[in-house]
């Protein structure tokens, strides 16, 4: 079964990749749906707990030890939960005090358990999910929402850099091509389901930009036609 996966997911390796990059101006206007409810007055302890983390951010936390510990425990966590779902057994997790850490896994790997830590805003959709069950009142919820949108945008905007060992394994121009609009759309998603009230919103974006993709392929392909006609 494992081998299996692993294949599937080979097999659809570049034709996600060429569609993905074909798709980014669909995921830009996806990510600009799914601000522009936020935009609302209503919304205003969201963006005071997003502001208020980059902002200590560059202030203070930037080099502290904790700060970077709790976006690697996301990063490494995520690479071990995509090996586990797709069946490859996971040797060992370690994150270290200093913030640095790594995923042990029995290879081969696949692109997926090498992508996945670079647009999955883990923490920002788990606390969506839970975020009725904590019982606050809505500012507060508002605010750990946007104090964790903060937090997940520095984790990936750290790690996002040429010389990332896991985007040679998922190799480089793939990445390039898929990584841009998995980006934008995990955030699209993990914002609208915010804004609706639940996980179950994340299909319909990706139904939505697919859709929209598709779209704009066929009217590239309409205007290709008339220019040689």
């Amino acid at each position: 079964m494992r081998t299996a996966i692993r294949q599937v997911l080979n097999v659809l390796r570049w034709p996600l990749g060429v569609f993905a990059l074909a798709g980014l101006p669909s995921a830009v206007r996806q990510g600009a749906a799914a601000i522009h409810p936020l935009l609302h007055a209503d919304f205003l302890p969201f963006w005071v707990g997003t502001a208020l983390v980059l902002l200590f951010w560059f202030l203070r936390w930037q080099q502290a030890r904790w700060a970077r510990f709790i976006t690697t425990i996301e990063h490494e966590s995520l690479h071990a939960l995509v090996g586990m779902i797709t069946l490859i057994p996971v040797r060992e997790l370690k994150v270290r005090e200093d913030g640095s850490g790594h995923v042990l896994f029995e290879p081969p790997g696949h692109w997926l358990l090498y992508l996945a830590p670079y647009f999955i805003p883990l923490l920002l959709l788990i606390e969506v999910g839970l975020v009725k069950l904590i019982g606050a009142g809505p500012r507060i919820e508002m605010g750990l929402l946007g104090a964790l949108l903060g937090l997940e945008l520095l984790g990936h905007l750290r790690q996002l850099h040429p010389r990332q060992t896991d985007f040679r394994m998922a190799g480089r121009v793939f990445t390039v091509a898929f990584l841009p609009s998995a980006f934008l759309l995990a955030y699209a998603a993990a914002l609208t389901a915010m804004t609706q009230g639940g996980l179950s919103a994340v299909p319909d974006v990706l139904w939505s930009w697919s859709v929209d993709t598709v779209s704009d392929l066929q009217r590239a392909g309409t205007w290709l036609v008339q220019q040689f006609d």
